[in-house]
């Protein structure tokens, strides 16, 4: 992970592992429309073209999580169809043929960090409520912990 997190505190949430799963729960815990941002090396063809079609500027500064191979990084601002369309396109792919790193963001206020996507914990911020969180986490079927940055 980076050394330097977008948020302080929040919420912890292992065993993620299904990308199909994940982007089908993501609006339990972030209002759409939201900014997503995808860092990868072996994104796969239909995934790229649906985040290269999708993309907008950046407007918050992420920092990367692979300096070598040089990574396809890709912002978008998230609709409910493109959560639809990554849903389904996650459901035939991998976890690292979707992205490496992925993070959400508000402007200039992070949301979600999750460096090494799918093996590692993704981190979200104290702002989601542990309601918004609890539903999300009954739908990955997976349990969620307090985090502070170290």
């Amino acid at each position: 992970m980076s050394s330097k997190p977008l948020f302080v505190s929040g919420w912890e949430v292992a065993g993620i592992r299904n990308a199909e799963k994940f982007f089908s729960a993501l609006t339990e815990v972030l209002a759409l429309p939201v900014h997503l941002c995808f860092e990868g090396t072996s994104i796969s063809s239909d995934v790229r073209t649906l985040l290269a079609s999708s993309a907008v500027a950046a407007t918050l500064r992420i920092p990367p999580g692979t300096i070598w191979p040089k990574p396809s990084v890709f912002h978008v601002l998230a609709t409910e169809q493109f959560i639809h369309e990554m849903a389904t396109l996650a459901g035939r792919h991998v976890g690292p043929e979707v992205c490496d790193h992925f993070h959400a963001y508000n402007d200039n206020h992070g949301l979600m960090q999750w460096y090494d996507a799918f093996d590692d914990p993704l981190f979200i911020d104290k702002s989601i409520t542990e309601a918004s969180l609890q539903n999300f986490c009954r739908k990955l079927g997976v349990q969620y912990a307090r985090w502070h940055a170290p």
